[in-house]
């Protein structure tokens, strides 16, 4: 039976996104006595057979990072451990939806790769992809109403990723958004160009900023939540120490006066 209390989910496109673009406002959550779910959609293991060339680039870096030798499977399970234990710095909940990344998706009509270049992941979603939206949307609602009550903060898709776009609409098919989040680090490389008048837009509408104001505790738990990622560290930052520093600079240009992580409401 579904829980009267209030429960926060972030819907995560990838294994890092909620906690890199919201980190410090879940534990802030945790901390105060709330629960907090991290539902992750493309954490499923590769399909069986080779991967694409950009696929094996991929999984060659991160499997550098992670500092050994992993095969595809093993890699996708370690980014999922990965996921745990950073979701376990915050006091969050995990839940993994099992949707392969958008690098192992193949195009139904042709068995091919669907995505085999940065171009073509920060490109439009593939018109191929319309079932597998529906189909998400359709397990998101279902899962969400075991929730009870709930908010629920999704992507804005701030940077265009297929993956966070594939979220995005997902929920927005679903319904019940209490609110859409930006896209870190995708926002912060923006700079003057964001916000995007045409993502801080929901069904013809737009959406009002909120801030949520960071303390040190919440800061300090962020970063060591993103520091669990190792396999995807190298993607964004050189060093550990690099991402704490951007991590912590970018919070406080959002926040001006205080170190702060912004999300953006529908309008009632």
């Amino acid at each position: 039976m579904p829980s009267s209390a209030l429960t926060h989910i972030f819907l995560s496109p990838h294994l890092d996104d909620a906690v890199l673009s919201c980190g410090g406002m879940i534990y802030s959550r945790v901390r105060g006595g709330a629960r907090a779910v991290v539902v992750s959609l493309c954490t499923a293991n590769p399909p069986p057979g080779p991967l694409s060339l950009f696929a094996q680039s991929l999984h060659e870096r991160w499997t550098a990072d992670a500092g050994r030798r992993l095969t595809p499977p093993e890699m996708a399970a370690a980014r999922r451990t990965e996921d745990l234990e950073a979701l376990a710095e915050l006091g969050a909940e995990a839940v993994h939806l099992d949707v392969p990344d958008c690098i192992y998706r193949l195009n139904p009509a042709t068995n091919w790769p669907l995505y085999t270049s940065d171009q073509a992941i920060f490109g439009s979603l593939h018109a191929a992809e319309l079932t597998l939206v529906r189909r998400v949307a359709t397990r998101l609602a279902t899962l969400l109403r075991g929730f009870g009550r709930h908010h629920l903060y999704v992507p804005l898709s701030a940077g265009h990723h297929v993956d966070h776009q594939l979220a995005r609409r997902a929920a927005e098919t679903a319904g019940g958004i209490h609110a859409y989040y930006e896209d870190y680090p995708y926002v912060a490389q923006a700079g003057e160009r964001w916000p995007n008048p045409s993502q801080t837009m929901a069904h013809d509408r737009p959406l009002t900023p909120e801030f949520v104001r960071l303390s040190e505790a919440d800061l300090t738990a962020k970063v060591a939540a993103i520091g669990r990622y190792a396999s995807q560290l190298s993607t964004f930052w050189a060093s550990a120490e690099a991402m704490d520093q951007a991590v912590r600079r970018f919070a406080n240009q959002t926040g001006g006066e205080a170190p702060a992580e912004r999300i953006w409401r529908p309008s009632a």
